[in-house]
């Protein structure tokens, strides 16, 4: 049976491995960890704009942004 050998003085190149990223369930405003869904909150004109919020979060920061936005998404 053949094997291949490394030649010496010559280094092997390894292959990058994939880096596994975490990300924390939790709701960016109140920071409760056991919410049972987060909904994507998207708004141009609030503080919270592009954050996970719980259902209560949410619905708070959905009262805030202006009628004009609301309706635009038919809320």
């Amino acid at each position: 049976m053949l094997t291949w050998k490394k030649p010496s003085g010559v280094e092997l190149m390894t292959k990058p491995t994939a880096k596994i990223k975490k990300l924390s369930f939790q709701c960016a405003r109140c920071f409760k960890k056991d919410a049972d869904k987060l909904a994507w909150f998207f708004s141009s004109n609030s503080l919270w704009a592009d954050s996970l919020l719980c259902r209560v979060c949410f619905k708070e920061a959905l009262k805030s942004i202006p009628t004009k936005e609301r309706e635009e998404w038919s809320l």
